[in-house]
């Protein structure tokens, strides 16, 4: 009996050791953190960022924000959303759909920030899915991402061309 129990005792560490070592080896998403695109916008003086913070292999939460500077305080939010994302080599995707939105109007003029305590559920009417190419910088600091160009009318050749959006690790 004390032999059984030393050998149900010797496997059950075995096992546990087996399992952390095979966690360990698992690839970790060169995504997981924080990212932020940042876009200084002159006729306002004011950075608009975006901030995408993956939490694992297929959920991102999405914050919008304005701040006086580019590191700075914020001045205030934009939108707050969860979307779902899929990353596969190189070829990028996601959607979202329903936000938390600043639509606000202060002293008759239309805002395009305001307090978190000011956001309210609403949509965004996406009707497509961004996806596209994203590349790594060399030391996995930043990546770009180029969205695929969007055809208006399925028959046309014409597309409509995005600009590339460049997003830096903040965590």
């Amino acid at each position: 009996m004390k032999n059984l129990s030393s050998v149900l005792f010797a496997f059950l560490i075995l096992s546990l050791v087996s399992c952390s070592e095979s966690q360990e080896e698992e690839p970790r998403s060169p995504l997981i953190g924080t990212w932020e695109k940042r876009d200084y916008i002159d006729s306002l003086d004011v950075w608009f960022v975006e901030s995408f913070q993956f939490k694992n292999d297929s959920i991102i939460d999405i914050t919008a924000i304005a701040r006086k500077t580019e590191l700075g305080e914020t001045l205030g939010y934009r939108y707050i959303t969860t979307s779902w994302y899929n990353l596969e080599g190189n070829f990028f995707q996601y959607y979202y759909s329903d936000a938390m939105i600043y639509s606000g109007v202060s002293e008759g003029f239309r805002t395009f920030y305001g307090p978190k305590e000011e956001l309210r559920p609403g949509i965004f009417d996406f009707f497509r899915i961004p996806k596209g190419e994203l590349t790594f910088s060399s030391d996995f600091s930043q990546f770009t991402f180029q969205e695929e160009c969007w055809k208006i009318n399925s028959e046309s050749e014409d597309c409509f061309e995005f600009p590339s959006q460049t997003f830096v690790r903040v965590d």
